[in-house]
Order: C-alpha cells, then sequence, then structure tokens
C-alpha cells in the first residue's frame, strides 16, 4: 500500500488526464479492473463529463527571470486552467495568483473544473517577490474530448444486496488526499478476493471525485436498487486516529456496526453526522434519489490537507494497514451480524446448556444475562444488542452462538437497513 502511494503521489491525476489514465492502469495491474470509459460531454443526470485537461508548460516570468515555474511542483497550476499566454499588469496576477497565509510555506492545491479560469498557486511567504508593474504569463495547456475512466470490481457473494467501497483516484502531487485511500482500497480488495461464502456482493470503485460518482451511477441506474450499503474511504494513511461520518440515515447496521467496532479497537476515534466531517462522494450515493446509506472512514482533519505538504513523508505504513484492518473488520461484522429468534418459551434453563456467566469472570454479562435473552424475538440484530447494552458486537456475537449450538435460538436474515 506505501508503495503505491511513493509511486503514484507526484503525479498530475485530474479529473481526465494522462496522470489519472496512468494511475489507474498502475492500479490495473496489482488487481483486476474493468475499466469503465465515459465520453466527453456524456449528459450524467444534470451534470456533463467534462474534457481531458493537459499541461506541457507553464511559468511567470518578470525582469527576465522566472518567478514560479510548473516545472518545480504539479501543484503550481490550478488543475483545469485555461490556458494563458500574454503580459498582465501587477494587480491582474494577483486576481490569479493563489497562496495560503495559514500555511505560508506551502503550495496550496485550487481546482477550477467548472469554471472558466486560469491561475497559478504559490508560497504565501514567496508573494514579495513580486513587486514588478508587469509580468509574463504562461499556460499551455489544452482541453480536448477524451474518455472519463473508472476502476470496477465485482465481487459475487450469495446475495445481489452489494457493499459498495469507494475511493478517489484523483488529485495531482498529494498523498494522503486520496491515493491513502485508493492504497487502503486495493489491500481490501486484495483480502476479499481471498474470502469463500461471502453473503453480500462488493462493488469496489475507484474514480474521480464527485463527477465519477455521478457518471458511474448515470450509466449504470439498474446496479442501484442492490446497493445496500456504502463506504467511502479516504485520508488513511496519516498519523491520526479515526475519523467516523455517519451516513445520511446515521442508524443503518453499517453505522453501527462501524461505530461498535472503533469504540471497541479504538476508543480515541472521533465521530460526526453525515457531511459533518469531510464531504466528498457520500452526496452522491447518499444523495437524492438514490438514498443509499454511505459511510466515511478517514483521519481527518489534518493541517497539510490540500498542500504540496500532502506528501509521502506523512504517510505511515502502520496506518495504512491498520486502515485496511479496520475496513476489512467492518465487512466482516457486516457479514456475520444476523437476527436471533428465540426458540424456548419461559426463561431458559441457562446453567443447563453451558449458558451461564459467572459474575466472577464477567460482572458485566452477568448482569446483563436476562435482559440479553429478553431481546431475542427476531427483531433486533446483533449489533442492535451489542449497542443497546454497550458491549462490543464479539462478546455478544459469541455468547448468542452459544444458544445457537444449543438449538434455543434460530438465526434470521433480515434484509431491512
Amino acid at each position: 500500500m506505501y508503495e503505491i502511494v511513493k509511486d503514484l503521489y507526484y503525479t498530475r491525476r485530474d479529473l481526465i488526464s494522462d496522470g489519472y489514465d496512468e494511475a489507474l492502469e498502475y492500479i490495473s495491474k496489482i488487481i483486476p479492473l474493468k475499466i469503465h470509459n465515459i465520453p466527453s460531454g456524456t449528459q450524467c443526470w444534470t451534470w456533463t463529463v467534462p474534457k481531458k485537461w493537459s499541461i506541457s508548460s507553464a511559468y511567470i516570468e518578470a525582469n527576465g527571470q522566472k518567478l514560479l515555474d510548473l516545472n518545480d511542483h504539479p501543484l503550481h497550476v490550478i488543475s483545469y486552467s485555461l490556458p494563458v499566454d500574454k503580459t498582465v499588469s501587477h494587480d491582474e496576477l494577483m486576481n490569479h495568483l493563489h497562496s495560503n497565509p495559514d500555511r505560508p510555506d506551502s503550495i496550496p492545491f485550487q481546482f477550477k473544473y467548472y469554471e472558466q479560469d486560469w491561475g497559478f498557486c504559490i508560497e504565501h511567504n514567496k508573494l514579495s517577490n513580486f513587486s514588478y508593474d508587469e509580468y509574463r504569463v504562461l499556460i499551455n495547456s489544452t482541453f480536448e474530448d477524451d474518455f472519463l475512466k473508472i476502476g470496477d470490481i465485482s465481487i459475487k457473494g450469495k446475495t445481489d444486496q452489494t457493499i459498495v467501497l469507494v475511493a478517489h483516484l484523483d488529485h495531482p502531487g498529494m498523498a494522503n488526499d486520496d491515493l491513502a485511500g485508493v492504497a487502503v482500497l486495493v489491500g481490501v480488495v486484495q483480502e476479499l478476493l481471498k474470502k469463500n461464502n461471502l453473503y453480500y456482493s462488493y462493488k469496489i470503485l475507484f474514480l474521480p471525485e464527485t463527477i465519477g460518482s455521478i457518471a458511474y451511477l448515470s450509466q449504470n441506474e439498474n446496479l442501484i436498487p442492490n446497493f445496500k450499503y456504502g463506504i467511502f474511504l479516504e485520508m488513511l494513511g496519516n498519523d491520526n486516529e479515526f475519523a467516523l461520518q455517519f451516513s445520511r440515515q446515521s442508524n443503518t447496521i453499517l453505522d453501527k456496526i462501524a461505530k461498535n467496532i472503533l469504540k471497541t479497537d479504538h476508543p480515541n476515534f472521533s465521530k460526526g453526522a453525515f457531511r459533518e466531517v469531510i464531504a466528498n462522494d457520500e452526496m452522491v450515493f447518499n444523495g437524492p434519489g438514490l438514498d443509499i446509506p454511505m459511510i466515511s472512514l478517514s483521519r481527518w482533519p489534518y493541517t497539510e490537507y490540500h498542500t504540496n505538504d500532502d506528501n509521502i513523508s506523512i504517510i505511515s505504513t502502520e496506518k495504512l494497514e491498520e486502515s485496511k484492518d479496520i475496513i476489512i473488520k467492518i465487512i466482516e461484522t457486516v457479514e456475520k451480524n444476523y437476527y436471533p429468534k428465540r426458540k424456548f418459551i419461559g426463561p431458559p434453563f441457562l446453567s443447563g446448556y453451558g449458558l451461564w456467566v459467572d459474575w466472577q469472570d464477567d460482572l458485566e454479562q452477568n448482569l446483563l444475562l436476562e435482559k440479553i435473552f429478553l431481546e431475542f424475538e427476531g427483531d433486533k440484530s446483533i449489533i442492535d444488542i451489542a449497542e443497546q447494552f454497550n458491549l462490543s458486537f464479539e462478546k455478544v456475537y459469541d455468547y448468542v452462538n452459544k444458544f445457537v449450538d444449543a438449538g434455543l435460538v434460530e438465526k434470521l436474515v433480515n434484509n431491512s437497513k
């Protein structure tokens, strides 16, 4: 996973671009991708697929010296900048020069995907170099019809109900946002491909932000009814605690499981409501007319965000591995979750079936024994019971399975959200 980030982070990965295509090709050599090609100009609900953007050179020159050069860093030019080749005044240049006073030594990331504009980005502390009356500005960029490309993997389970996992492959010259999410998702795919007897099917998508999700879903509307849950992966390589963003529904099985696992394994995690942690493609999947519950897992916030400081130096192999493991655990738990339905009448003879938990061994569970078996009516799942009594999923799962093994409970599959 670290090698993916290291090899790709500096590339010019814009929405539709050679760099993005090269990165997708790189990923396809690790895991088996189906590539969707959606032409520029394609109407996708209320959106339109943009043109391919390319840039060969760009600089700002004054008094015979270059004050800024694209060759020094890919973030020096705003993504999807219009071409420009002219002499401008100081005031005009300042209107097209972007910096971040809060991080004066960093180059910010700016984009104009759907606006007709040109511009450069520079370290704020270098603005003092721009003291001339006139400047020569050049941006050699082109726009042409091409294809928006999406990497897609389908993993078939016993049911057509599908959990979709998504990560961004765009954002040039940055590592954590969101190549770390891509790298973790590659690792998750490798683990899922090893598993047999999956109950749910899985759809994995690598795409450019927002327009990628809109383009894919609008061209594959027949798949939408089968999408039960979604997980968006991003910013998972930096040295922060996890941040869980709940789905718009906020109380689905997936929401509860993700919260329960993080609470058990990473108690210092943060959480927030839909769109209140970090906003991304969950608004597409979980938005109007789709309503696919999608959580987001990240390590937000981090100070290097959307600057050239978001580079390989802030990526931790340990954090990537930890992120992959927690996603896999969430998936495994969703797979294991079921609705226990009692087959007994009256209070069960716990000791007679080896179900008694001595208070000296586990006081917490001893005090909850009766409350737990009162919930075996088939309307609450394992995670519902675990959350109700503030227990870990695994503890409740292991205990209820003893009732199943004793023939006192049957497992029900409930497909409600």
